[in-house]
This record gives structure tokens, sequence and C-alpha cells, in this order.
């Protein structure tokens, strides 16, 4: 059943993502990440902890004030979004906070304290009722100065890790609710255990608040499953969905912003993102954070599209065409890339492997002759491993191009006054002269092979240029001529810059793949 209820994208890339680089932005860095959010269309932004610094609070101001002249101007995500700035449950940050994302059209303050008995009592070294008290008392500053223009969200941290005390954390929540909190974040703060343990806390919360309120989930990727964890707490009730471009964050990363967008879209969900925007942010992102993106990453990873197995790559052929892959989770072209499915060759991949790379280089090839040059590339990647496309390109071309054999073809002289024609050239090894008188040179070369015992049946024959993707013949003739002789047909190929030579080489090497044997 498809979800009408739409997600609210609220990205942490620059507090949290920030926070964890090894060299964090500065403000004109922070400023073109945040330009990449806007444009995505996100419904969120938390852009800073301004009383964490100078800089950022000058940042958080910054782009507070940027959104306001954005929405002046007439951008409808910058009218929209809301800014936040996260906040310690103390009154100094809390009003340092405000003072930073007061100019946005929607600003928010976003403040937080531990709720689960290991930070209460260990970190906090506070008892509960200590902590319902300052979680409230923080919550009614933070409103009574965002007033009717913003928002306040309040985190319980370490929810995940309050498995043990809901009743308490719950109650802690009906209270910062009545004090003004709109939004209620529930942070897994620390991935510890399976996501439907989390999930469950979600709904919990979900059926105990008033309906009226925002849930929001901020899940950290410890074990893996930040992901799962986010999407599915959405279909429990969680609206706001706390995530990162890339996955950036503290320790394995915040959730994942691309995977959780792709996730509810395909189950259906209007995210109200531009999704095609996902992939050039991506590699934007990685570059200016210096953050590599892992080659297995779902979704933008390097592999992420590439097939070796040869049942893989048969599936992956058959269904390239089509919007849902036999292999692959979507129609890359929803992010914004070019490729579906990527084919190599290792000693795994079959027949199919070796067709889908060599038409994509723009050659015509059957099934029939990519089953013959698969044994050929197999052997010779069990001694070098992946073979390139380039390099299965190299070895079709040695065994399909300008085939030499029991014949060698080196030279045709023209004589056009007698319609002769002069073939130089070797037959198992011997140097040979020939002269025939013929209407023309396909016809000569024809004759000539019936003379030398090697006569064949001219079935089909093309004169083109090789393909633009061919960078070592590109622009050279290329002549296909069919050829039929002992009830086997076969594909001659030859390149030439002249295009009668790239004929006889076409010719000669489809003799050559017939008559192997003397």
């Amino acid at each position: 059943m498809t979800e009408t209820r739409k997600p609210f994208f609220y990205d942490v890339t620059l507090r949290d993502g920030n926070q964890a680089l090894p060299k964090p932005w500065n403000n004109a860095q922070k400023k073109d990440v945040y330009l990449l959010l806007l444009k995505l269309g996100v419904q969120g932004a938390e852009v800073g902890f301004p009383a964490s610094s100078e800089m950022d609070f000058e940042s958080v101001m910054e782009l507070a004030k940027l959104t306001a002249q954005m929405a002046a101007e007439g951008d409808e995500t910058a009218k929209n979004v809301v800014v936040s700035g996260l906040a310690r449950c103390i009154e100094s940050d809390i009003q340092r906070c405000w003072e930073a994302v007061q100019y946005a059209p929607h600003p928010r303050i976003h403040t937080f304290l531990a709720t689960s008995p290991l930070s209460m009592e260990n970190v906090l070294h506070m008892t509960p009722e200590q902590v319902k008290e300052k979680a409230v008392k923080c919550v009614k500053f933070a409103k009574s100065l965002v007033g009717d223009k913003g928002d306040v969200e309040f985190s319980a941290e370490h929810f995940g890790d309050c498995l043990e005390n809901m009743d308490f954390v719950i109650d802690v929540l009906k209270a910062v609710v009545e004090a003004g909190a709109t939004t209620i974040n529930l942070p897994n703060t620390v991935e510890r255990y399976r996501p439907k343990l989390y999930v469950d806390q979600v709904k919990q919360v979900y059926e105990a608040l008033p309906k009226n309120i925002t849930i929001s989930v901020h899940c950290h990727n410890d074990l893996g499953m930040a992901t799962a964890a986010t999407v599915e707490s959405f279909f429990v009730g969680a609206t706001q969905l706390e995530v990162a471009l890339n996955g950036l964050g503290e320790r394995c990363g915040n959730t994942n912003f691309y995977e959780v967008a792709i996730g509810l879209h395909n189950s259906g969900v209007n995210t109200g993102l531009h999704l095609e925007r996902i992939y050039e942010t991506a590699i934007l992102v990685s570059h200016w954070s210096g953050v590599p993106i892992y080659i297995r990453a779902p979704l933008i990873g390097t592999e992420a599209i590439v097939h070796r197995s040869g049942i893989h790559q048969d599936g992956a052929s058959k269904t390239k065409d089509m919007k849902k892959g036999a292999y692959r989770p979507i129609d890359y072209s929803i992010i914004g890339r070019n490729q579906n499915d990527t084919l190599s060759f290792t000693s795994q991949s079959g027949r199919t492997a070796v067709y889908e790379i060599i038409t994509k280089f723009g050659y015509k090839m059957t099934l029939q002759e990519a089953s013959k040059l698969q044994p050929v590339l197999k052997r010779l990647s069990e001694a070098e491993g992946e073979l390139s496309a380039e390099r299965v390109l190299d070895v079709f071309r040695e065994q399909f191009v300008n085939v030499n054999g029991r014949l060698v073809f080196n030279n045709i002289e023209v004589i056009p006054d007698e319609n002769r024609f002069i073939f130089h050239f070797k037959k198992d090894g011997e140097a040979l002269v020939k002269s025939v008188t013929a209407e023309g040179p396909i016809e000569a070369a024809l004759m000539l092979m019936r003379e030398i015992g090697m006569p064949v049946e001219l079935v089909k024959y093309r004169q083109l240029v090789v393909p633009e993707k061919d960078k070592l013949w590109a622009g050279r003739g290329l002549s296909r001529i069919v050829l039929k002789a002992n009830g086997e047909e076969v594909e001659g190929r030859g390149v030439s810059s002249d295009t009668l030579k790239a004929n006889m080489r076409a010719l000669f090497g489809g003799v050559n793949l017939i008559y192997k044997k003397a």
C-alpha cells in the first residue's frame, strides 16, 4: 500500500557531519554544502552548533540570513526550509543558538539531554528527576525565545539505550511537549541492537504523544543498520528523518541521506526531494570533505553498478533497458547517474559480458562470436585477473579483426584498364603473387579463393567506419564481410585507412576463420 504521508528530511551534514571531519569546513565551504542541500529540496537543515565556537556562530547566522535573502528573492525551498541550530540543555547555549538562527524565515532551536540510565548515572551524574526538571526548564526557555516565529526540537539523547526505562522517557517527553517542544527527536546515538527494538520504541512514543507532535529519528550507523532503522521508523509514525550527505558523522557516520530517500521512493513514498541531484551531490561532498566514497557504497559507489558473475551479467543484460533491473535496485538515472549496469570480465564471466562490452564500443557482434571469445578471455583473466573493457577490446581485435591464419594478406594492386587485380599474400607460409581478372576487387578475391582451394560464398558485405569509442582505430574504414563454406557461416572484419585494403583484410580474415587447418 502506498504511504500518503510525506517525510520531512532534516539534514545534519553541517553539524553532525562537519564536526566529525578531520578538517572541518570553513564558512565559505559550509555555504557551498548548504546550497547543495537547498537544491536537493531538504525540508530542514541543522546548520551548526552556535555556542561551540565563534566561527560556528557566524556560519549559522550567515546561513540564516542567506536563507532569508533567497526566500525574499523567490526561492521556494528557502521560503519553507527550517534552519536549525543545536544547543545543549544550558540557557547560555540556547540563547546563543537563537541569536544565530533568528534571521531565518523558519528558525529552530534544537536542544538535547540524555535520558538513558547509563548516561544519566555515568555522564550527567544526575537523577531522573533532575533530568526531567532540567529538560522542561530548557525547553520553556527556548520556547520563550522563538515565540511564534520559530519552533523547538527536543532530543532524548541515547534514546536507543532506554529499553528499560521507557515509562520515564515518555513522561519526560510529555512534559517537554507541554513546555513547548513541537518536534521530539529519538536518537539512536550509539547503534547497539537490531533495528526492530529501536523501531518498537519509536512506535511506543508515537502512540503516547499527541498527533500534532512531529516524531523525529536520528540514527548512527555503528552496526551498519541506520538506514533500515530510519526507514522502518517512518512507517510506524516518525515523520522527521535526520540524515547526512554521504553518511558523514561521528564514528561510522549518520544515516545516509541517499539510502533513506531511495528506500522510501522504492516503497511508494513521495519524498519531495530532487532525487536526480543525488549522484552529483555525493561526488562533490566527497571531494569537499576529503572523505572518499567506499567503492561498494549503495547507489553511489563505483562498484554499485558492476556485475562480474556470468549469471548476474546475463540477467543484467536482459533487463538493461527496464526500470526494474534483474540485479539493481533502481534505474540509476533517478539519482542522476548515467549508467545502470556495468559489466567487466573475470574468470567467472560468461559470453554475455563479452557481448555487452564489445557492443558498447559500437561494434556489432553475435552471441556465437561472444561464445568463441569467452574461453580465450577466461584463460587470460585467470592469469591477469579482472580485464578492463579496453583489454577485452584488444583481444577482440586480435581474434576477429584483420585475422591472420593460413592466409596473410599483404597488398593488392589494381590495373583499371584491364579489370585486373594482383594479390600479394602468403598461404601456409609461402609468399604468392596471383593475378585475377574480374569486375571488382571482392569478386576477384572470391575467384582467388577458389583458385587456391579455399572456396567461399559471399553472404553479406558492409562498408562502415570504425566506431568512435574505439580510440585506437577510430575513423578508419571497417569492412564486415559474411562468408559461407562447408555449412559454416562466419564474419570477417577488416580495418584500414584504405577502404580497398579493409575489404581484403575482412575477406581474407573470414576465410582464415573457416579454413583453420591445411
